[in-house]
């Protein structure tokens, strides 16, 4: 077993993860990325994340071999305490049985070491001794003779199996962690890329506004400056003409009226107003309708129908991300309840649109306003990847199962790796 971890171990260190470097810094620093940059490294993340696959399944029968084996040290834990209760209780009886051989003059048989011994195997019984017994009586010593040989057997399995599972917990965790790094590497380029790209987006968006506003002002004032030079020339040009009158002495007086109509002109300058939101990850991708429902690198094998403990065989598939990696409606629909139990631990139940139905488990929290009844959009935020319910803490990922309409649970690995 322990071979089987140092090779995946070994693979996940020579994986190759692309890096920033892929897309030219040139183009990136001169704000020349394109949707083609963005779409390209998100086709390297699910490269990344496919190559994956592998190693993720051999780390999921790993996991399974772990829960069987604390399966199984709890059965034999609860036999051994079953044993050494059988055993306590068979002693007693010994006891009294070589008392009342003793006081009925039927011989010791080693009273002393019947008394004083740890286990019945630690007391030389010689054949001459069970021919003073009757069947009972043999029947009696026996049964303890076997208790304690089978407690000795089922101790030392317990140990060996408690041991196991500290070295696969151990190698396991050690696992966990490298494939954790490995799917941060695979999502760095992309954040990075289309984070990069979006800014570039709002910065050119906040540019053709400014413009726009700068543009609209310069119309808006040549049209008052030309308004108010038309209706001062109109007023200047406007005069009375001058009017002969005579007086009572018979004279003429002229009057001339002149009216004067200073031009006023009043410019209002609007300042524009922007806001840069720098966004703290890329929105999902979204594709006929439907998109991944981890929005961050995953990795993922197809392992439907795999043995589990208690008899149980998987019904879904296991999306390996980061802890907290953004959940998202695969598809627009309605949440129809939400769970907190000890197996799936925080659950999403999502009824969407087509009438497909979809379960999220293993969430780290809820996302605020998630609850029975809610509508949601595709891409809509559902809440945070996690290790909830009884998924080992040191690898968080989201169970995820897919019913098609009108049908029961069928196997989601098609569905995901289509869009993942």
């Amino acid at each position: 077993m322990r071979n089987r971890f140092v090779i995946v171990a070994a693979l996940i260190a020579a994986m190759v993860i692309p890096t920033s470097s892929l897309v030219g810094d040139t183009a990136r620093a001169q704000g020349n990325l394109t949707p083609a940059d963005v779409e390209d490294a998100l086709e390297r993340r699910r490269a990344a994340s496919a190559s994956l696959e592998e190693m993720t399944a051999r780390f999921e029968q790993a996991m399974a071999d772990e829960e069987f084996l604390r399966e199984r040290i709890s059965n034999l834990a609860r036999e051994v305490s079953r044993l050494e209760q059988e055993i306590g209780e068979r002693r007693i009886a010994v006891r009294e049985l070589v008392k009342e051989r003793y006081m009925n003059g039927g011989g010791s048989l080693g009273t002393e070491r019947v008394f004083t011994a740890r286990s019945f195997t630690d007391i030389p019984v010689q054949s001459e001794y069970y021919a003073l017994m009757n069947a009972r009586d043999i029947a009696m010593l026996r049964g303890l003779e076997t208790a304690e040989a089978l407690h000795v057997e089922h101790q030392g399995l317990l140990d060996v199996s408690l041991t196991d599972q500290e070295a696969i917990v151990g190698e396991l965790t050690v696992l966990a962690e490298d494939l954790g790094a490995a799917l941060a590497r695979a999502d760095a380029e992309y954040v990075s890329v289309a984070s990069a790209f979006e800014q570039q987006e709002e910065a050119r968006r906040q540019r053709e506004e400014a413009e726009r506003i700068r543009r609209e002002e310069a119309e808006r004032r040549a049209r008052e400056l030309a308004a108010a030079a038309a209706t001062s020339t109109t007023i200047a040009t406007t005069t009375t003409s001058p009017q002969t009158t005579e007086d009572a002495t018979g004279g003429s007086t002229a009057a001339t009226t002149t009216t004067d109509a200073p031009s006023t002109t009043t410019t209002t300058t609007a300042p524009a107003t922007t806001t840069t939101t720098v966004p703290t990850a890329p929105p999902p991708v979204i594709t006929d309708g439907k998109a991944c429902p981890v929005n961050a690198a995953t990795s993922f094998s197809d392992t439907w129908g795999a043995p589990r403990s208690g008899g149980r065989s998987h019904k879904g598939v296991d999306m390996v991300s980061a802890r907290n990696a953004p959940l998202v409606a695969i598809e627009s629909g309605t949440v129809t309840r939400t769970s907190n139990s000890s197996l799936g631990g925080l659950s999403i139940y999502l009824t969407g649109v087509s009438g497909s139905r979809y379960y999220y488990a293993h969430l780290e929290y809820i996302a605020d306003g998630i609850g029975s009844g809610t509508a949601v959009s595709v891409g809509d935020l559902l809440g945070g990847n996690g290790s909830s319910g009884n998924a080992p803490d040191w690898l968080p990922h989201l169970h995820f199962q897919y019913a098609p309409p009108g049908g029961d649970w069928v196997n989601p690995y098609p569905l995901v790796r289509a869009l993942c």
